[in-house]
C-alpha cells in the first residue's frame, strides 16, 4: 500500500516518503510481532509500538487524506473559473446575437419590484424609441401599446403565448408584435421573471390584411357577377359556382359541386369537345380563346354559353385550377339564326334579281362597248385620214428644200474639193484625210465632261511633239469631234503647220468638212421622216410582196443610225437567218427603224442592243433587245395605239409603234413584247414557206 500511494508523483514527495517509511514499520513490527513478544525485554514495550506505529499510521492516512482533499479543491476551485469564464464569454456571445437577431429579446424581473433587465437593441429599430425609455420606464407596455390591446399584458405576464400586441410607434404608426413567453420561478413557485422573444409580424399583417380585402372582394364579384363563374379542378370536377350560374342553369349547389363539368346538361356532340379541350388543358396559356358549349336546362331550353377559361398554375407550371367565366349568349345566338336565315332568303331573292341585272347589264355593256369601239373608230379614222392629207402635202413640200439644200452642199462639196486639190493646200487636204479615216465615227461634236478631257489630252500629245499652236489645234480638233491623233499624223501636222496663216487654213478646210458632214446627215433624217410620212399617208400601199433579204432590211435601217453604234451603244448581231421572206423592203426598213430608235432612246445612248434572226418551224422570227429601262406595265396595252406616245410634248406624235403595228399587220405577220426594267425584247414572226 505504502508503494503505491509513494508512486502518486502529483502528491508531495515528503509525505509520499513519510507514509512509505511508516507503512514499511507497521508491516516489520507485524510481520515480527509473535517473536517479539517472546522476548522479555519487549514485553514492556509491545502494545506501546504497536499502538505507536498505529497512531503514525492513522495520521499518515489523516494527512495524505487532507493532500487528497485539498488537490480536489484546487482541481474544482479551477474548474469553477473556467466555467465562469465560458458562461462570461456565452453571455457575451449572446448579447452580440440577440443584437443581430431580427426578433426582439427582452427579460422582465419581478423581485423586489417588476423591472427591465435586458432588452436587445431591436426594441428601438422596431418602436422606433430609444432603449433607455425601456430601462426607465418598468411599465413600458402600458404607454405603446394601443388600448384594445391593453388587457393582452397581463397575460403576457402570466406566461400566455403567443401574444400579439399592436404598438404605436414613435411616428405614430402601428407595429404589429407577436411575442412568445418562458416564464421562471424561484424554488418557492414565485414568479421571478419572464423571457421574452417578439418577432415583428407588421408586413405579414398587412399581407394577411391585404388578402382578407382582396378576398372578401373577389367573394363580392363572384357573388354578385352577372356572368357565370365556375372553379373546377384540372380534370373539370366542379369545386364552386357562383348564383348567377346556378340560376341561369336552373340548378342547386348540391347538385352541381362534386360533379364534372361537362356531365350538367351538357349536349353530347360537346361533351367530346369539352373532353379533348380537358385533355389539352397543359397547351393552353393562362387565358385560353372563348369557346362555346350548349346546355340544355330543365325546361328542355338549350342555352348558348360563351366561356373564357383562366388557368391557375401550381409551383411546377402544371394546371392545377379553371376558373370558367361564362356569358349567356342564347338571345344573341337566336338572333344570329334568325338573321342568318333572313339572310339566306334575301340573299336568294337578290341573287335572282342580279342574274337579271347582270343579263340586261352585259346586253347593255356590250352594246356601249361596241358603241365606243366604233366611236373611236370613227374618230381615228377621221384623225388618219386628215394627218393622212396633211402629211402627204407635208412630205411633197419638205423634199423640195431637201433636194435644194442636197444641190448647194453638192456645190459647196466641188468648190471645196478643187480648192484641196490646188498643190499648195495638198499638205492640208492629206492631214485632213489622215485625220477623218484615223477618226472611225467621223467629224462629229463632243461635249461636256469628255469634251474637256480630250481638249487636254490632246493639248498635251501636241506639246510632247513640239508641234506649234497646241491649245489652239487641241480646240480646233475637240470642236470638230478628233478624238485620236496616230503618231504620222501628227508627223504632218509638225510640217505643215508652222504659221498662224496654216493654222486657219486646217481650221477652213476642217470647219467645211464638218458643216457639209452634218447638212448631209441633217438631209437624211429629212428624207427618213418624209419617207415615214408617205407611209403613213398610204401612198405606197399599193406596193405588192416581193422576195427580198430579211437580213438586208436590218441592214439599212442599221445604217441610219450608225453614228449611235460607233459610240457608246453596244450592237450584238446574232443573224443566223440568211433567207429570203415575203415583204415590202421600205415597209420593213422602217419597221426595224422604229423599233431601233426606240431602243436607242431606252438605253440613253449608253448600254447593249441585240438583233437576231432565226428559222422557227414555218416561220422566221426577228427579235431586237435592249437593255434599257423598260417599259411601265401601266403604258404596255397602249403602245400599238395611234397617237399615244411617252415622250414629252412636242417630242412625236405616237404613230412609231402604230406604223409598226400596221406593217406587220400588212405582212400576216405578228408582233410581240416582253418588258421589264433593265430589259425589253420585240419578237416579229413572219410565216415562212421555205
Amino acid at each position: 500500500f505504502g508503494i503505491i500511494t509513494f508512486k502518486l508523483k502529483e502528491y508531495a514527495t515528503g509525505l509520499r516518503v513519510y507514509f512509505l517509511m511508516v507503512c514499511i514499520l507497521l508491516s516489520l513490527q507485524r510481520l515480527f510481532f509473535p517473536y517479539l513478544f517472546t522476548l522479555e525485554k519487549y514485553l514492556p514495550l509491545g502494545y506501546t509500538l504497536s499502538t505507536l506505529f498505529m497512531f503514525l499510521f492513522g495520521v499518515a492516512c489523516i494527512l495524505f487524506s487532507f493532500q487528497v482533499q485539498t488537490k480536489k479543491l484546487n482541481l474544482s476551485l479551477f474548474e469553477l473559473e473556467t466555467l465562469q469564464k465560458a458562461i462570461k464569454d456565452v453571455n457575451v456571445r449572446l448579447l452580440i446575437m440577440y443584437n443581430q437577431l431580427p426578433a426582439i429579446i427582452y427579460n422582465i424581473e419581478f423581485i423586489p419590484e417588476p423591472r427591465t433587465s435586458y432588452i436587445s437593441s431591436k426594441m428601438e429599430e422596431i418602436t422606433g424609441y430609444g432603449i433607455n425609455f425601456f430601462y426607465e420606464n418598468p411599465d413600458f407596455f402600458r404607454d405603446i401599446v394601443i388600448p384594445e390591446d391593453q388587457h393582452k399584458i397581463q397575460d403576457l405576464y402570466e406566461g400566455k403565448s403567443p401574444i400579439i400586441l399592436r404598438m404605436v410607434h414613435a411616428n405614430g404608426s402601428i407595429v404589429w408584435t407577436e411575442h412568445y413567453v418562458n416564464v421562471s420561478n424561484d424554488i418557492l413557485g414565485i414568479k421571478k421573471r419572464i423571457d421574452v422573444v417578439a418577432l415583428d409580424i407588421t408586413s405579414t399583417k398587412r399581407i394577411e390584411i391585404s388578402l382578407l380585402q382582396e378576398k372578401n372582394l373577389n367573394s363580392t364579384i363572384f357573388d354578385n357577377a352577372a356572368n357565370l363563374i365556375l372553379l373546377t379542378n384540372s380534370k373539370g370536377l366542379l369545386e364552386n359556382i357562383n348564383p348567377a350560374a346556378l340560376q341561369i342553369l336552373g340548378l342547386s349547389k348540391e347538385e352541381v359541386i362534386g360533379e364534372y363539368i361537362q356531365n350538367v346538361i351538357l349536349i353530347q356532340e360537346d361533351k367530346e369537345f369539352l373532353k379533348e379541350v380537358l385533355d389539352d388543358i397543359n397547351e393552353i396559356q393562362n387565358i385560353a380563346e372563348s369557346l362555346i358549349l350548349r346546355f340544355v336546362n330543365r325546361n328542355k331550353q338549350t342555352l348558348y354559353l360563351e366561356w373564357r377559361l383562366g388557368i391557375i398554375r401550381d409551383n411546377k407550371n402544371e394546371p392545377s385550377k379553371i376558373i370558367w367565366i361564362g356569358i349567356d349568349q342564347t338571345s344573341k345566338r337566336t338572333a344570329e339564326l334568325e338573321l342568318k336565315e333572313l339572310n339566306k332568303s334575301l340573299e336568294e331573292k337578290v341573287k335572282a334579281r342580279t342574274i337579271e341585272l347582270q343579263t340586261s347589264n352585259t346586253e347593255l355593256n356590250s352594246a356601249l362597248f361596241a358603241l365606243r369601239e366604233a366611236q373611236e373608230k370613227l374618230i381615228q379614222n377621221e384623225k388618219l385620214a386628215s394627218l393622212g392629207q396633211l402629211v402627204s402635202g407635208l412630205a411633197h413640200e419638205i423634199n423640195n428644200p431637201i433636194g435644194m439644200i442636197k444641190s448647194s452642199v453638192e456645190t459647196l462639196i466641188s468648190e471645196w474639193e478643187e480648192e484641196s486639190l490646188d498643190e499648195k493646200n495638198k499638205p492640208l487636204s492629206e492631214i485632213l484625210n489622215l485625220i477623218i479615216n484615223s477618226n472611225d465615227s467621223g467629224l462629229r461634236i463632243l461635249t461636256g465632261l469628255s469634251n474637256r478631257q480630250t481638249r487636254k489630252s490632246l493639248t498635251e500629245l501636241l506639246k510632247q511633239n513640239s508641234i506649234f499652236y497646241p491649245e489652239q489645234l487641241a480646240e480646233l480638233f475637240v470642236d470638230s469631234g478628233i478624238r485620236n491623233l496616230s503618231p504620222s499624223i501628227l508627223s504632218k501636222i509638225k510640217s505643215t503647220i508652222e504659221t498662224q496663216d496654216d493654222f486657219k487654213k486646217l481650221k477652213k478646210f476642217l470647219l467645211l468638212k464638218q458643216s457639209s458632214e452634218h447638212i448631209h446627215y441633217s438631209i437624211r433624217r429629212l428624207s427618213k421622216i418624209t419617207f415615214t410620212l408617205k407611209n403613213f399617208a398610204g401612198l405606197q400601199s399599193n406596193l405588192e410582196l416581193i422576195d427580198f433579204s430579211l437580213k438586208d432590211t436590218i441592214h439599212s435601217a442599221i445604217s441610219l443610225y450608225k453614228e449611235f453604234f460607233l459610240r457608246d451603244i453596244n450592237l450584238i448581231l446574232n443573224l443566223d437567218f440568211e433567207g429570203k421572206i415575203r415583204c415590202i423592203q421600205g415597209d420593213l426598213v422602217q419597221l426595224w427603224s422604229q423599233i431601233i430608235w426606240n431602243a436607242i432612246q431606252a438605253v440613253s445612248s449608253k448600254g447593249t442592243i441585240w438583233i437576231r434572226s432565226y428559222k422557227m418551224g414555218d416561220s422566221v422570227v426577228v427579235e431586237i433587245e435592249d437593255s434599257g429601262t423598260g417599259i411601265p406595265y401601266e403604258q404596255q396595252p397602249k403602245i400599238f395605239m395611234p397617237f399615244f406616245s411617252t415622250k414629252t410634248s412636242g417630242d412625236g406624235l405616237g404613230l412609231g409603234l402604230y406604223l409598226v403595228k400596221e406593217i406587220v399587220n400588212r405582212h400576216n405577220a405578228n408582233i410581240s413584247f416582253d418588258s421589264s426594267p433593265g430589259r425589253t425584247i420585240f419578237k416579229v414572226v413572219f410565216p415562212f414557206k421555205g
